[in-house]
């Protein structure tokens, strides 16, 4: 048994993931767990499809196991975004590889993430995040000052983000996984064009939303399922919370604004002035700058939303919670009966007895459960959160 690990939002799942699941398999992983983002996404965004749809779209595609990214952490920053998917998996306690799509060389990415550990609380670093730099603009300035630019440009490219942050997160808890790189050679990750069967994530989901042709760019059991939830009302848009956003934003004081997590008060400030908005694209346009994405302007709104609060980012991920598996998959939850440090159960009932960060992590799954319902354009309950049976696939 050679066992590896896919970090994964699949959202939807494209013939680009197929092709890294593939090339994973190639390279020698015999049993490969996939902890794939709860409904809400890294870019503060809901998922066209919901996890658990995602999930039986992943086992099919290839992988055995799959693992829920819980909230807090999949609709976060890359850094906690990766920091949180890889303490799971390091605390499952079997994984030996850990595979993910780059288009620079790996040995340089991991020396980046090295120096990148020595300098993220540096002075350097904390003078540019008041400055109001994002993040990521704060740790290309603090790089390219001590590596070089052209070194550090490589964090620019959307394709090495998440693999800098994987390598980082690895090197930071000691996680002891071999990286496992699958070059991307055919588009980039946010890129705007296709190339022949190949397409962004972010290219399909313009074109749903667009009606225009996306199925040639899906593996045929994606584009089935999309195509059925479709006709069911069941795929879900930020935008549908347009009202219960402005509403939100309103009514919350500036106390409550400074609060809420990757917040400052010069953002506090600009929410503030916009908190009148008669829509949410006039919201996000008003508090948008050039330092300030998008992105993390919608990751705040749903830390508003769901009550995610500072302090949860402070708590280790207590549990892993099963969405998926097959054949292989039971293999996999044998051993990690005897080997993971933390609970694993297909039931969040059970899961969320276990402590009382449990039952906090499990409060914020109901939270989301019920928002993700309210997206969707046949409104659902939030029943499945702790009703829904996860079957063996076959």
């Amino acid at each position: 048994m050679k066992t590896g690990a896919i970090i994964c939002e699949y959202n939807p799942l494209h013939n680009g993931h197929a092709y890294h699941i593939q090339k994973t398999k190639e390279a020698g992983i015999t049993h490969l767990v996939a902890v794939l983002s709860d409904d809400f996404v890294q870019r503060g965004d809901t998922a066209l499809l919901n996890k658990f749809d995602r999930a039986e779209l992943a086992i099919q595609a290839g992988a055995d196991l799959v693992i829920e990214l819980p909230v807090p952490y999949s609709c976060a920053p890359a850094e906690l975004y990766a920091r949180g998917a890889v303490q799971i998996l390091k605390d499952l306690n079997l994984i030996e590889r850990i595979s993910f799509g780059c288009s620079g060389e790996i040995s340089v990415l991991q020396s980046l993430a090295s120096a990148e550990l020595g300098i993220e609380n540096s002075p350097k670093m904390q003078k540019l995040l008041k400055e109001g730099y994002s993040y990521p603009s704060a740790i290309y300035q603090a790089l390219a000052d001590i590596l070089s630019p052209e070194v550090a440009g490589l964090l620019t490219d959307p394709n090495n983000i998440l693999a800098f942050e994987y390598l980082k997160a690895m090197k930071d808890i000691h996680a002891p996984f071999q990286p496992l790189a699958v070059q991307r050679n055919a588009v980039a990750h946010d890129s705007a064009e296709p190339s022949g069967q190949f397409a962004s994530a972010s290219f399909i989901r313009s074109r749903f939303f667009s009606q225009e042709e996306y199925n040639s760019y899906l593996p045929e059991e994606t584009a089935h399922l999309l195509s059925e939830r479709e006709k069911q009302g069941r795929t879900a848009d930020f935008f549908r919370l347009e009202k219960i956003i402005l509403y939100k934003i309103r009514l919350m004081t500036e106390t409550e604004l400074i609060s809420l997590p990757d917040m400052n008060s010069n953002l506090a400030n600009r929410f503030r002035k916009a908190q009148n908005a008669c829509s949410l694209e006039e919201f996000l346009y008003s508090v948008k700058t050039k330092c300030v994405t998008m992105a993390r302007i919608r990751r705040i709104l749903l830390y508003a939303l769901l009550g995610i609060r500072k302090e949860d980012f402070r708590q280790k991920i207590p549990y892993a919670r099963i969405l998926a598996f097959n054949r292989k998959g039971t293999e996999l939850l044998k051993l990690c009966k005897t080997q993971s440090k933390i609970p694993l159960h297909t039931s969040l009932a059970e899961l969320r007895n276990s402590s009382a960060v449990a039952e906090r992590f499990a409060e914020l799954e109901t939270n989301t459960a019920h928002l993700y319902g309210l997206a969707q354009r046949q409104t659902a309950s939030a029943d499945g959160e702790f009703r829904r049976k996860i079957p063996l696939i076959r």
